[in-house]
């Protein structure tokens, strides 16, 4: 008897592993599902089939990469492994490998519901159905317990690193001189301060105020948030109010609700809406008029960074028809699309079509300024833009903005050759965080002792991103320079590394033919093979130049194209 193959099972049941396999399957169809597993063998059989070509396909498609890494590691881990898959070779008909995949998701739920309702009416005894694997893997964790929503007009102290808008924040002092900042803390509290300004963050349920004028709103949620004066310790009730401190003098004022503060070592006093009390150093308190604190207000916060916003939105144009004319640019592309089913078009001039990119799954989604420009999501394992740039190359600058959600493959790519040949690059991310940059020296022969890799070197940077950094706008470029036989990569307009190029790696004569922007879906031009290499998350601008730029236009391109303070 023929073994039952997934084009025999009826329609019915077809469909509801493609809607399983796509995410889109209802949960009324999923309980049919498994009720339909319990009384048919052959529905059993194909799922069974289908479990063990996806662990194999994920054996091939990760282990391949991770594996041969692992092995060539010891001589030289500046190669880029391989991660292609062979369909024809891992399943004799395309349409079995999808419906395969979702088979055996659906087979282990399966046995995973029959184990734990009535395995002697499912067919299957218990002595087939697998003990589950425990993998006691460390949980993925990131610190913090607040982030910087906002920042208008911030200025630092001098030596002490600037904070970005999106930036976790933990235990830390934040210092400022003048500006306001918005901090979320993730008790759901939101504190707006203005500067100078010295507060110390200490947990997502409290914080001091050292000095500065600050305004705390505590939704329900986050009630018993505790905010201190230098000698005040105030607890919210579910309100809204203010803080200065300013010059040894402190006072609080309720904007809405209920606080309640101890001074000192006064007794602890109940304040609501329209009242104030004066907290002096040393002192005791006393109640005072409302009023003649004009204290931070996200809702104008708002306001002043729409226009801010606006105005840097009008720079970064201006600079775009700048840079567009740069004879050095090669393609330039801001993903801005009136219409979904568009080409991305290259902005470089002179125009030219043919350099415009086909979207493929990609979706369009709000760029660094929401509502002003767009960008592109590749959160979906097809997801590219498809681009055929002609021509020879005598050095390679490539710049985008990039927000990363997050690294969930060894490779996730941000622009690459399709064939990997001659002269072709490759740029990437690696899931350590580290930014990757290479170019292939000779595609017709391996590097000696790793017959899997063709002969190339990968220029690695130190980790650029981690889990702290999820969502947040970044400004990545890498060079490739022949002449000065170096490749630098930078972060934000600053070099963060730069690395010599061997005699037996220099190539000059560059180019990049077919390729991919987000994605690396055909490495070999002519064969059914793939690798998966999405990057999961949006770009919003990348410019790829026929020039080596040295580092004060690379600073010069991040400042000119920059939202506020990504």
């Amino acid at each position: 008897m023929n073994e039952p193959r997934f084009e025999d099972l009826p329609e019915e049941e077809q469909e509801w592993v493609d809607a399983l396999l796509n995410g889109e399957i209802d949960d009324a169809s999923f309980v049919e599902l498994q009720d339909r597993m319990l009384k048919r063998p052959e529905l059993r059989k194909v799922m069974r089939r289908g479990m063990a070509l996806h662990h194999e396909l994920q054996e091939r498609a990760e282990g391949a990469s991770e594996g041969a890494a692992e092995s060539w590691a010891a001589t030289d881990p500046h190669t880029e492994p391989s991660n292609v898959v062979a369909i024809s070779e891992a399943v004799g008909y395309r349409r079995f490998l999808p419906a395969a995949i979702a088979a055996s998701i659906a087979f282990v739920l399966g046995l995973i519901l029959m184990s734990v309702t009535n395995p002697r009416n499912s067919g299957v005894s218990t002595a087939q159905i697998p003990e589950p694997e425990v993998v006691d893997e460390p949980e993925a964790s990131a610190e913090g317990f607040a982030v910087v929503r906002n920042l208008f007009d911030a200025r630092w102290p001098a030596g002490e690193e600037a904070l970005r808008e999106g930036e976790s924040l933990g235990a830390e002092t934040l210092r400022m001189e003048a500006g306001v900042a918005e901090i979320q803390f993730y008790s759901g509290a939101t504190m707006v301060v203005e500067g100078p300004a010295e507060i110390v963050l200490k947990s997502a349920w409290e914080a001091s105020c050292r000095e500065g004028v600050v305004r705390m709103r505590v939704p329900p949620a986050a009630r018993g948030f505790r905010l201190n004066g230098p000698e005040t310790e105030i607890v919210d009730l579910g309100t809204e109010f203010g803080l200065q401190v300013r010059d040894g003098r402190t006072r609080v004022e309720v904007i809405d609700g209920e606080i309640s503060f101890k001074h000192r070592n006064g007794p602890e006093r109940f304040v609501k809406k329209g009242a104030a009390w004066s907290l002096p150093n040393g002192g005791d308190e006393k109640q005072t008029a409302v009023g003649g604190i004009d204290f931070p207000d996200s809702g104008n916060f708002n306001l002043l960074a729409r226009t801010r916003r606006r105005t840097d939105f009008e720079r970064w144009m201006r600079h775009r028809d700048t840079l567009a004319r740069n004879p050095s640019v090669i393609a330039y592309y801001t993903f801005d699309r009136p219409d979904p089913t568009a080409l991305i078009a290259s902005v470089s001039e002179p125009r030219n079509p043919e350099l415009d990119g086909a979207v493929v799954l990609a979706e369009t989604t709000a760029g660094r300024w929401p509502g002003l420009n767009q960008a592109l999501e590749f959160r979906r394992p097809g997801s590219r833009v498809r681009v055929r740039i002609s021509g020879e190359f005598s050095a390679f600058t490539f710049a985008a903005w990039v927000r990363v959600d997050s690294l969930d493959r060894r490779y996730n790519a941000l622009f690459m050759g399709d064939g990997y040949e001659n002269g072709e690059p490759h740029w990437q991310i690696r899931d350590d965080g580290k930014l990757m940059l290479s170019v292939m020296v000779d595609h017709t022969r391996s590097l000696p002792g790793h017959p899997q890799s063709r002969f190339h070197h990968v220029y690695f940077s130190p980790p650029i991103w981690d889990l702290s950094k999820s969502g947040r706008w970044m400004h990545l470029a890498s060079v490739f320079d022949p002449d000065e036989k170096r490749v630098s990569h930078f972060v934000n307009g600053q070099r963060i590394c730069e690395e010599a190029i061997e005699p037996k790696f220099h190539v000059d004569r560059l180019r990049i033919g077919n390729g991919e922007i987000g994605n690396w879906g055909e490495p070999f031009r002519e064969t059914p093979w793939f690798a998966i290499r999405n990057l999961n998350g949006r770009i919003d601008e990348l410019v790829i130049l026929d020039a080596a730029l040295p580092d004060e236009e690379i600073t010069r391109l991040h400042e000119n194209s920059r939202a506020g303070h990504d």
